[in-house]
């Protein structure tokens, strides 16, 4: 922790657990507090302590700070039900008796059928300890249980995010509404963590935030005192420090959308501070350290380890909710991300994307932690940067009550070429696991992920190895495998294992694809590639991907393909069932474009293609559009324009194809556009663009397959991408835009 103020105000006996500290003149007198929560009283220790102090340690110390701990006991009295419900693959809502609730599952969150029910209790005031001094109790006690199948019960984690209104109690809130937040209490650790923030209406007495699993929630109120004071030395600390608890492998993809492993690292690197260091006494940077020990690519576990944590995760993480893309004008960032240091103790996940000039959003995004406040500064450990020290001003983020976020983050394998975010959002219970998600992928990690077993054994097969094999070889001996080709067929073979498996997952520079073995341990699947190295993680497991005993392999193929301009990608959900992609191209001179699909794939040489038709079930299938391309000119056959435009896109379910002959299974697709928006010609630098949508389909029909404008049920609506000519200019990276307030 960090020394106490220089004043000798507060300082705390010796041997005593560090207290949470206020300015002297701005102490609040001690207030009742009225809290809710468990019905078994049981002690809660919070696995970190947090000083709030008024003078900063010099920059770039490298200091141990302790991981002290803080009980907290949260009492409550009965619960009683208030609301109970299900939702299925097609989604749904959840509401009740308690006034504001609302739950929102979008289709395709959950496999089978979840239970849902809703309980509050009243908090045992007399017995609530180890809050933070300022803080109060804003709301009852919100449990949310989850009951499903036997492999739900596992985790119970959703593949989508939800969105979750609660209220918390007017009569409750002892001096500001906008200073409260909702946590979540995990009964089983004890813990606080704070849900994040996608929204509070004043007037209905509701925060909504966005979550992946339930638990309890509970509302909690920091005193204003605190937030006024960051403009001031206010600091707070809770003892993380990179170079002792970040990993020692570097974030070997830079950030989600080209395969980087960011979220999974921070994520796994917050969980083993706040449940591991303390009984294992070592930080995770000293862990898992390999063959030499200064060259982290022989650190074959470590890698294992933040690929296993990634997969585990990236489903629920996608792009910015259209809630959290409004709040890059609010000042309810940075005070969720103080509010949770101070409450939980623990570092807090934030979230990087970016805005570019003209209001477009860059690709991908990153994820980093922070760990303290000092000096109008936030302190970040970014995955990309292993090992800086506290007080590093590339690992900083300046940020004040009256200011806002003053600067771009700038991330990235070094410093002179970083990647750039300006917007930030507090990701937290967006992305928050339960504790046995970790802790099965660490004891594996523990004993080096061996096991046959335990693991299936995963092989891939190429022409070398297998008459049938069609992965790409290594053609030029340089140690990896590669193609001209934008796409390839991978292939391989998964045997063995403590479980049998029928589907396997690929993972292709951040795109995942599902595939299915067949009765000799047989996978081959169709992926498209980027241009030059694409990271390539198979994961062979039949349930969640946090499962301890998925079979794993990872390699890199290369390809010296022309970079595509865009690619739209059709997946979905469900197997025995034929979907197919539909692009209608853009016309000219009033004459309609090419309608691009099964029937009509297009050509791979001068003109954008289809890949293939997938009849078989999930996907994907993909319409390819390169720079060396142009489009069919239909009002001048045999002539090109350019690939900018207006594209039409559409989904139509040609065939249900399970053994339910009474039913037609319902269909969740999803579409992603991935385009290139602008390339800079002097420096070399692209920049991408991606469109998602989602679609639900429950009507089958074969015979409108042809007629792209058709009325059918058995077809989606139409989705509208329109491919813009780049303006250079647009493409710059302004500072942040949270730097104006609206309170």
């Amino acid at each position: 922790m960090e020394p106490n103020d220089s004043s000798g105000q507060g300082q705390p006996p010796a041997g005593q657990p560090t207290p949470y500290y206020l300015p002297v003149n701005k102490r609040r007198p001690k207030k009742k507090i009225l809290m809710i929560a468990a019905v078994a009283v049981v002690a809660i220790v919070v696995l970190a302590a947090v000083l709030v102090v008024f003078s900063a340690p010099p920059k770039g110390s490298a200091d141990n700070p302790p991981h002290t701990t803080v009980p907290k006991t949260i009492p409550t009295g009965s619960f009683t039900t208030v609301s109970t419900g299900s939702v299925s693959s097609n989604g749904g809502q959840i509401t009740g008796s308690l006034s504001g609730l609302k739950i929102e599952v979008p289709t395709g969150s959950v496999s089978d059928t979840v239970q849902f029910q809703v309980s509050t209790a009243t908090v045992t005031e007399s017995q609530v300890e180890g809050l933070p001094t300022g803080a109060s109790i804003a709301s009852k006690m919100i449990k949310i249980d989850t009951i499903g199948t036997t492999e739900w019960n596992s985790f119970k984690m959703f593949d989508n995010v939800l969105t979750v209104t609660l209220p918390y109690e007017q009569s409750m809130v002892q001096n500001e509404e906008r200073a409260i937040r909702f946590y979540q209490y995990d009964e089983a650790v004890h813990t606080l963590e704070p849900t994040g923030y996608a929204g509070q209406d004043v007037n209905a007495n509701t925060l909504t935030f966005h979550v992946s699993t339930f638990s309890k929630f509970v509302a909690i109120e920091m005193a204003m005192s605190f937030f006024e004071g960051l403009n001031s030395s206010f600091a707070v600390d809770t003892g993380f420090r990179p170079a002792n608890d970040g990993w020692f492998i570097p974030n070997y993809g830079s950030y989600l959308a080209s395969g980087g492993n960011c979220l999974g690292m921070t994520s796994f690197a917050k969980w083993y501070y706040t449940f591991e260091k303390s009984s294992s006494g070592t930080g995770l940077y000293s862990k898992y350290r390999q063959g030499s020990a200064s060259e982290w690519r022989d650190d074959e576990v470590a890698i294992q380890l933040a690929t296993r944590s990634q997969v585990g995760l990236q489903g629920i993480w996608a792009s910015l909710t259209e809630e959290e893309k409004e709040n890059y004008s609010s000042k309810a960032t940075g005070l969720s991300i103080i509010h949770g240091l101070l409450v939980s103790g623990e570092p807090q996940l934030l979230g990087l994307k970016t805005k570019y000039n003209n209001g477009t959003w860059g690709p991908g995004g990153h994820a980093i932690l922070v760990y303290r406040y000092a000096n109008g500064r936030f302190d970040t450990y970014d995955p990309n940067n292993p090992g800086t020290s506290a007080g590093t001003d590339q690992q900083q983020i300046p940020y004040t009550f009256s200011g806002g976020f003053s600067r771009v983050f700038k991330s990235g394998l070094n410093a002179a070429n970083p990647l750039l975010f300006n917007v930030f959002y507090h990701a937290s219970a967006k992305v928050f696991s339960p504790n046995n998600a970790f802790k099965g992928i660490y004891d594996m990690a523990e004993n080096g992920f061996q096991g046959n077993s335990i693991f299936p054994k995963v092989e891939l097969t190429d022409s070398e190895s297998d008459t049938y094999g069609t992965t790409p070889i290594d053609s030029n001996s340089d140690g990896l495998r590669d193609t001209s080709d934008n796409k390839m067929t991978i292939s391989g073979t998964i045997t063995g294992g403590q479980n049998p498996v029928t589907k396997t997952l690929i993972f292709v520079s951040g795109q995942k694809f599902e595939t299915t073995i067949d009765a000799n341990g047989v996978f081959s699947q169709e992926v498209p590639l980027y241009a030059g190295d694409n990271d390539v993680v198979i994961l062979a497991t039949d349930s969640n991907t946090f499962t301890n005993w998925a079979g794993y392999l990872r390699t890199t193929v290369k390809s010296t393909a022309s970079p595509a301009s865009m690619t739209i990608t059709m997946s979905w959900d469900q197997g025995s069932s034929d979907v197919d992609l539909h692009v209608l191209e853009p016309g000219a001179n009033g004459t309609e474009g090419r309608h691009i699909y099964y029937s009509n794939k297009g050509s791979d040489s001068n003109a954008p293609y289809l890949d293939f038709d997938n009849t078989y079930g999930y996907g994907p299938e993909h319409y390819y559009a390169t720079e060396s391309m142009g489009l069919p000119d239909p009002s001048n056959p045999g002539t090109y324009t350019s690939l900018y435009g207006k594209y039409e896109i559409r989904a139509h379910y040609y065939r249900d194809k399970d053994s339910d002959s009474e039913n037609i299974q319902p269909i969740t697709f999803h579409l992603h556009i991935h385009y290139l928006m602008f390339m800079d010609e002097q420096t070399g630098t692209e920049y991408w663009g991606d469109v998602y949508y989602d679609g639900y389909l429950s009507s089958e029909n074969p015979y409108s397959a042809s007629n792209f404008h058709s009325g059918d049920a058995s077809w989606s609506g139409t989705y509208s991408f329109q491919y813009l000519e780049p303006v250079p200019s647009n493409f710059g990276v302004p500072n942040p835009p949270q730097n104006t307030f609206a309170w």
